[in-house]
């Protein structure tokens, strides 16, 4: 019991420390394309094609869903 309580407060402590760095740190936090994120980040032809993938699956489980409800 003795080395979960230890090993919960050193992540707590871990997690406090790298939370005071983002905020003292001066930087904002940035996405993996050095930017705020959202549909204008897309970094390079394989995320687009990962991006136009999604977006067509979820737009055929969309069309499905909504023959189910209609018969």
């Amino acid at each position: 019991m003795t080395t979960i309580l230890i090993s919960i407060v050193a992540f707590g402590a871990i997690v406090a420390a790298m939370a005071v760095g983002v905020a003292f740190g001066g930087s904002p936090l940035k996405g993996s394309c050095g930017g705020k994120g959202g549909p204008d980040c897309v970094c390079d032809e394989y995320e687009q094609q990962k991006c136009r993938a999604r977006e067509k699956m979820l737009a055929n489980l969309a069309e499905k869903a909504r023959a189910r409800k209609m018969g």
